[in-house]
């Protein structure tokens, strides 16, 4: 992954689906000048603050593909080694969990609504987190999305898909955080992209109190096992980010904010 400072370059910000993205593109509506009617836009339809450019799934298709696969998979990837790339990954026995608590709960998928794409999609309707989980449809998403799979696909990840998306990492500025090292990513996307970023932020789209269970051991190894390739990728992520050091540090922190933001 290349490692320099330029800001010169427009960013790509690349939205995996609860990982922490939301809350991401909320902060920049919030640390670059823009529009009301920007800054009163869902962070989901957001496409682009100042020269960052947001990748989303794309809303306006039935299969809720990645905008942007291309990055990752065929031949025009070097079209992007002019673009600074930015990427969370989320560990994903923790984006499933908060990725079921949303389609069941939020989305109110429990009832049947097509709001909850993913749930709606699913035969017989999964009743808790592991029923959910068991389905191939909602298995290595993160991956998935990457590749341009449409929603809910019960393919499996093979390993040479998941070998294009390491290679595109490993060769294109793809600069990559995990979710659960936060400031660190924000931190990096400071220093690459030359933007301030303001330290304090809301957490959006953030699992409803009431619904946030802990996961136990068991339950976690086997949404691991469930999710190699997920897990492969959050791990490969935070390996490369080991021991990395930034010119300056920000003390990023959230605002208590136990409202549902979008």
């Amino acid at each position: 992954m290349f490692q320099f400072f330029s800001s010169k370059r427009s960013n790509i910000f690349i939205h995996i689906p609860k990982a922490g993205g939301s809350t991401f593109v909320g902060l920049l509506k919030e640390s670059i000048k823009t529009s009301k009617e920007e800054r009163n836009k869902p962070t989901h339809l957001t496409e682009r603050v100042g020269h960052t450019h947001i990748k989303h799934v794309d809303f306006s298709r039935v299969d809720r593909r990645f905008k942007m696969p291309e990055i990752f998979v065929g031949s025009s990837a070097t079209s992007f080694s002019k673009k600074n790339i930015f990427m969370l990954a989320r560990d994903p026995a923790d984006r499933l969990r908060s990725e079921f608590n949303f389609q069941y709960h939020v989305l109110d998928g429990k009832r049947g609504s097509s709001k909850a794409a993913i749930l709606s999609r699913l035969f017989p309707l999964p009743k808790n987190l592991m029923a959910y989980a068991n389905n191939k449809e909602t298995q290595d998403y993160q991956c998935k999305f990457l590749l341009g799979r449409k929603i809910a696909d019960p393919e499996p990840v093979t390993e040479e898909e998941f070998e294009s998306i390491v290679h595109a990492i490993e060769s294109l500025p793809i600069h990559c955080g995990t979710t659960d090292e936060y400031g660190a990513f924000l931190n990096l996307f400071q220093e690459i992209s030359g933007l301030s970023l303001k330290p304090e932020m809301v957490i959006r789209k953030k699992t409803p109190k009431e619904f946030h269970k802990q996961l136990s051991k068991s339950q976690r190894k086997k949404i691991y096992e469930l999710n190699k390739f997920d897990l492969r990728l959050f791990n490969y992520i935070k390996n490369i980010n080991e021991g990395k050091v930034f010119k300056s540090v920000k003390n990023f922190r959230f605002k208590q904010n136990e409202d549902f933001t979008v």
